[in-house]
């Protein structure tokens, strides 16, 4: 019987003819695909470093800095005019041994994490490693000015050193932060006789950074608290004593900077901080729930960010100008079809009513109800 199959087909694999079967691919085939085999072994036996590593194909390149090359400053020509140059971003010579060098990519110092930002006023609470301190930039001599009225709005002023750039309140009653209330608290404080007659003094240290085109200073707040009778002369702790406070602070002197050191109402230094914003649960038009402050925008943002740091609500970044507060916290929202997880927002939005705290999506999205619901019942119990 003859063979049907075109003449390209001869190479196919058939019996008719006598021959055996043999393998599609070639002899050689059998060679590149045993080489490919043990090139896969090897990499797997060596890790990711062969791809990862430091000098890996697709190689970490955090450690390329050391590597970076000065060049020298733009120069202009002769007989063209220019403004002053001047390094915005001056890198220090390092001497010496005294400096840190990072060994691998790993080690590589981070940077400091922003807890609060006002672009407007120039205003920049910073952390590091617990530690924390307000960036200002504007004049010294009106930051200075500034400081003193803050400290003095409500409270004696023991000490004020313009060289050193120093100033201290006198001592005062102890203010008592929701953490520090409580049943059992106040039964562990009788069984210790921890609850005696104390005073708590504050302490603001600025220090100025001139820079080329603006100045910039640094305000670091410290706070002690001593049984009576009171000493002489007060021991600084090297960290403030009760973070929490300080970090209220901290708030309320960014506020009272703003407002162009306006003094608004009464400071955080001589007013109980368990007394805070009036606030309404209520419900708008369309039935979902609402948080409705009767203070200004200034001070319901405040006591806001105070109560989420205090409740289980985490936040991922923050925008004062849109008065967003973006939550470490998910939802399902359903997108061409299929359901997508999508960030949730805490927003403030001024109204005649007063400032109304919702939680939504975006612009055009609000949250499921249960779920705003329970994240503003958790915010509302911790103004309280």
């Amino acid at each position: 019987m003859p063979c049907n199959r075109p003449a390209c087909c001869s190479a196919w694999p058939y019996q008719a003819q006598g021959k055996p079967i043999t393998t599609m691919f070639p002899e050689n085939s059998m060679i590149i695909l045993r080489a490919a085999s043990l090139l896969a072994v090897l990499i797997a036996l060596s890790g990711c470093s062969y791809l990862f590593g430091d000098k890996g194909q697709f190689r970490e390149r955090a450690m390329d800095y050391q590597q970076a090359e000065s060049l020298p400053p733009l120069t202009i020509p002769e007989g063209m005019d220019s403004k002053p140059i001047s390094q915005r971003y001056p890198i220090p010579e390092v001497r010496g041994n005294n400096f840190y060098e990072p060994q691998d990519s790993e080690s590589v110092p981070r940077p400091q994490s922003l807890l609060n930002v006002n672009e407007a006023a120039g205003l920049e609470l910073r952390q590091d490693s617990g530690r924390l301190w307000l960036v200002v930039e504007r004049p010294a001599q009106d930051l200075w000015q500034q400081l003193n009225e803050f400290a003095a709005s409500n409270a004696s002023i023991d000490k004020a050193d313009r060289s050193t750039g120093v100033i201290e309140t006198g001592w005062l009653a102890p203010r008592q932060l929701p953490s520090e209330g409580g049943f059992w608290k106040s039964v562990w404080r009788f069984i210790t006789f921890s609850g005696g007659e104390r005073r708590e003094r504050f302490r603001f240290t600025m220090q100025t950074e001139p820079r080329a085109d603006f100045e910039s200073n640094v305000v670091h707040i410290n706070h002690v608290r001593v049984k009576t009778p009171l000493p002489e002369v007060t021991d600084w702790p090297e960290e403030p004593e009760n973070i929490e406070l300080v970090t209220t602070v901290y708030d309320e002197l960014m506020l009272f900077l703003e407002q162009g050191g306006r003094k608004a109402g009464a400071s955080v230094l001589s007013q109980d901080l368990r007394v805070l914003p009036k606030y309404t649960m209520t419900r708008d038009g369309n039935g979902y729930p609402i948080l409705v402050i009767n203070q200004d925008f200034n001070r319901a943002w405040l006591a806001v960010g105070q109560a989420l740091q205090r409740s289980r609500v985490g936040v991922s970044d923050l925008d004062r100008t849109l008065g967003i507060y973006y939550l470490a916290e998910t939802t399902q929202v359903e997108v061409d079809d299929e359901l997508e997880e999508k960030e949730l927002q805490l927003r403030l939005i001024s109204s005649e009513s007063g400032i109304q705290v919702s939680v939504q999506v975006d612009d055009d999205t609000l949250a499921p109800e249960e779920q705003s619901a329970r994240i503003l019942n958790q915010i509302r119990e911790k103004l309280q």
